[in-house]
């Protein structure tokens, strides 16, 4: 096959299919290189083929530890695109989701590659699969975007709840709509909806009109249908900006700060002093099996964490999106993991502890079904989330509201019991890491990475 140098500035490609691509800056150009299938081999054999395979078939060598699995390319089933369900993605589709990753997935960005690798990339990968010979792509009618100025709150949320997004979503958008429990997708995964309030987390970006896009386009493969027969393209704007409106910013930090603060620790969520709290959110991910594959698809993405502490203890504030309340035999939980004084060896990531000759760390485990935390010093969660006689009680408050836990711990500085617990101290970092189940996602537990608490000193003025 003969391919022609194609130099199309990429904007006038975009006005002739009568649309803007999403995340794409306005004025943004560049001229497509030359079709080179040579050099698109080359640099998907070495940046893409340890995950989606050689031939694109999504059995890399490490695809199988991670969730969501990589895409078998070769069906031509893209789920993030300009393009009616049922049609492949334009180009310039393929180009974003190369350049800027999928946020909430193992899918990186690949911006250090120079344009015109990832131009080659986008021609290889069409090579993958027939449906780009056989199937023309139709871009959908996007409409007008009215702006910030002309998105009306009320008329976006009256479309999202016609159109039924809250039985998925969630009428907050935390996903937990009544239908979001048991939903697989085409290749029977099981699979979540989205949790609009953790824009971070949206794969195919979480701009206005990206969301749109995905609206009217569908999200071909999962449980996300077009709307594009259902809903005007202006009636989606609406719904898409009141969609953005529902995303809570997240506050990354490798050290979270504990406040001092006066009187008693707070010993429940309201408190109003954890308003002067800095809060810090950590990342959660799937774990491992022993044998290197992922064990189960996670519910929960995110906790949320603040601290404050007096001179009698710490006490840590947690909150974390859960779409069901669960307190029965399996029911939600959340271990708070800290590293024991003196502890030999080291634990690099959770997500595959515990491991043969793993060392002990230092579990608070709380659950929902005994309203109460304990300490203990363990080598694996499940004797850590037992109750044996002797473990440590913690002082504990939760409270559980529209697809959201509220816990609150209170810990010394330096426990008696159990014997060799981590010490928190002034002018030093703790590291911690957190654990989490969801009762009605049994098996799935999800695992954080760790960071480091550090006291502010007591003179040190509240932030925000």
């Amino acid at each position: 096959m003969k391919f022609s140098p194609v130099r199309i500035p990429l904007n006038l490609l975009v006005a002739s299919l009568s649309l803007v691509v999403a995340g794409l800056p306005d004025g943004w150009a560049a001229e497509r290189p030359p079709v080179d299938l040579e050099a698109g081999r080359r640099a998907f054999a070495q940046h893409c083929a340890r995950c989606h395979g050689e031939q694109g078939k999504g059995d890399g060598v490490d695809a199988k530890r991670f969730y969501p699995r990589p895409r078998d390319l070769s069906m031509g089933r893209y789920k993030f695109r300009s393009t009616e369900s049922g049609t492949p993605p334009v180009d310039e589709d393929l180009f974003l989701t190369v350049t800027q990753g999928l946020p909430g997935s193992n899918m990186p960005d690949w911006q250090h590659l120079d344009e015109a690798t990832r131009w080659q990339l986008v021609e290889y990968m069409k090579t993958l699969s027939p449906v780009f010979q056989d199937t023309q792509p139709v871009p959908v009618s996007l409409g007008a975007d009215p702006g910030p100025q002309g998105a009306s709150p009320e008329k976006g949320k009256a479309v999202y709840e016609q159109l039924g997004c809250a039985a998925c979503h969630g009428v907050q958008g935390r996903a937990n709509g009544t239908s979001a429990a048991g939903l697989v997708d085409e290749w029977g995964m099981a699979i979540r909806p989205a949790d609009l309030t953790q824009g971070w987390a949206y794969r195919g970006s979480s701009d206005p009109r990206a969301i749109a896009l995905r609206v009217l386009s569908g999200i071909d493969g999962s449980g996300m249908p077009s709307y594009a027969g259902a809903a005007a393209p202006e009636d989606v704007w609406q719904m898409a900006y009141y969609v953005h409106s529902l995303q809570e910013p997240p506050h990354w930090n490798m050290i979270a700060h504990a406040q001092p603060v006066d009187g008693a620790l707070p010993s429940s969520p309201d408190d109003a002093r954890w308003a002067l709290a800095e809060r810090t959110d950590v990342r959660l991910r799937n774990t491992v099996t022993p044998t290197g594959e992922w064990a189960a698809a996670p519910t929960v993405q995110a906790v949320s964490l603040q601290t404050v502490y007096n001179s009698d203890g710490i006490a840590f504030y947690l909150a974390w999106n859960d779409p069901t309340q669960d307190a029965g035999e399996s029911s939600d939980r959340l271990a708070m993991v800290l590293k024991p004084t003196g502890a030999q060896g080291d634990v690099v990531s959770l997500h595959a502890w515990p491991y043969t000759g793993a060392p002990l760390l230092d579990v608070c485990a709380w659950s929902a079904s005994t309203q109460q935390a304990s300490e203990r010093l363990a080598q694996d969660f499940d004797r850590a989330l037992e109750s044996p006689d002797g473990e440590a009680k913690l002082n504990s408050v939760a409270a559980y509201g529209d697809g959201r836990w509220h816990l609150v711990i209170q810990r010394a500085f330096a426990p008696a019991a159990p014997e060799g617990a981590a010490v928190v101290a002034e002018q030093t970092f703790t590291p911690i890491a957190f654990a989490v189940w969801d009762g009605g996602n049994a098996g799935a537990r999800a695992v954080s990475p760790w960071i480091d608490i550090a006291l502010r000193k007591m003179d040190t003025p509240a932030t925000h």
